[in-house]
């Protein structure tokens, strides 16, 4: 049972702090990136492909996010930030085919992130990073699920994966897909994916120039990006347009 709190505290503390997580992904990749990246060493035509292939991996993370998110009922587990919410348990639209659709999505944009890198190691870094991190809190999650939906959340379980999605099991969300939504809520991890990627651009030019530079496209994406998300946050805080 010391054990069993042991694992909940932890978990708590990753709960609460898992959108820092990327920080420190970020900052491993800066020194991984200049000892294990292949970008000087590959050719142009499959780098380029498989730096196409990382964004439209990561983009598919963002796209599951979106879709998370506009179709889960407001109060519940996902979003919130300082403890366990779940006014209703989740069990249709995308969480009918899997458990952590949030989480998986992250992951798939850590994963195209990493490989945006060019450095197998720092996927392998990320992945395992990424498993061990969540694996604690989706316990903490699915502790305080079973704790106050009992049967109810255990037969959903049991039906249901954890991380890996069934389509077979899919049902319609009971929720209506809500704009507003993702507007309000993921424009945060919409610029942050981005500036990640523009961060990993930097660090790879630098390896192969050994000079700071940040081209004409990644810094008109950049100025664009954080002006969108500028004007959606005081849409946010001041307006009802977005509530």
């Amino acid at each position: 049972m010391k054990l069993q709190d042991q694992i909940i505290d932890t978990g708590e503390i990753l709960f609460k702090y898992r959108g820092q997580m990327p920080l420190i992904l970020l900052l491993v990749a800066i020194p991984v990136i200049f000892n294990s990246s292949y970008c000087n060493s590959i050719a142009i035509e499959l780098q380029s492909s498989l730096q196409w292939t990382a964004i439209f991996i990561a983009c598919c993370g963002l796209c599951l996010r979106y879709y998370t998110v506009a179709t889960s009922p407001d109060g519940t587990s996902g979003k919130n930030r300082k403890k366990q919410v779940a006014n209703e348990l989740n069990t249709t639209g995308v969480y009918s085919i899997v458990r952590n659709p949030l989480y998986l999505a992250n992951y798939l944009i850590w994963l195209g992130i990493s490989i945006y890198s060019l450095s197998y190691i720092l996927i392998i870094i990320s992945s395992l990073f990424f498993f061990i991190i969540y694996e604690k809190i989706i316990l903490v999650e699915e502790f305080f699920l079973t704790k106050k939906y009992g049967e109810k959340y255990k037969q959903y379980c049991l039906k249901t994966p954890c991380f890996l999605p069934n389509i077979n099991n899919f049902s319609p969300s009971n929720s209506k897909f809500s704009i507003k939504k993702v507007l309000r809520e993921e424009y945060s991890s919409t610029l942050s994916t981005i500036m990640s990627f523009i961060f990993i651009d930097i660090l790879i030019y630098y390896l192969l120039q050994e000079r700071l530079y940040i081209n004409n496209t990644s810094l008109k994406t950049m100025i664009v990006s954080i002006c969108i998300a500028c004007i959606l946050k005081l849409f946010k805080k001041n307006t009802k347009l977005l509530n």
